[in-house]
């Protein structure tokens, strides 16, 4: 009797094993494919670093007396007033004949490059976007457009 008892377990143990056995590896597996990430969020929506440059509108009219004016030709800089530096920026024509001169040195000042003025001075550097803006203006030929 002690012997079928014995048996008896030994077979239920092993049958439960055999439902223990799936159930064990059905976890395992779905703990290793369902595991935890980690979402960044630049990656998903992506701002400054890869935001394209709208240089449509890089236009003297539109884009570059606007960003002067605010930027360079203001009161005690380089408008007609002031024109520190003998650099006047009013008006297209002063533009246009400064940059066409002194087009390295413009361009040195505006990207703070090594060696040159930083411009604005006691500002912060302009926007790349920007930057490029002016270069394409003066690629196509300091239109007054």
């Amino acid at each position: 009797m002690i012997l079928l008892t014995v048996k008896n377990y030994i077979l239920t143990f092993m049958k439960k094993q055999y439902y223990i056995i799936p159930i064990v590896l059905a976890f395992l597996i779905a703990s290793t494919t369902q595991s935890c990430y980690y979402d960044v969020e630049s990656e998903l929506y992506p701002t400054s670093g890869t935001t394209t440059c709208d240089s449509s509108n890089a236009k003297f009219a539109t884009f570059v007396s606007p960003l002067i004016v605010s930027k360079c030709a203001t009161s005690g800089c380089h408008n007609a007033t002031s024109a520190s530096a003998g650099v006047n920026l009013d008006g297209y024509t002063n533009i246009k004949n400064y940059i066409s001169r002194s087009s390295t040195v413009f361009f040195g000042t505006i990207k703070h490059t090594s060696g040159y003025l930083i411009m604005p001075q006691g500002g912060s550097k302009l926007a790349d976007c920007d930057i490029t803006k002016l270069q394409l203006w003066v690629n196509a030929g300091l239109l007054n457009n």
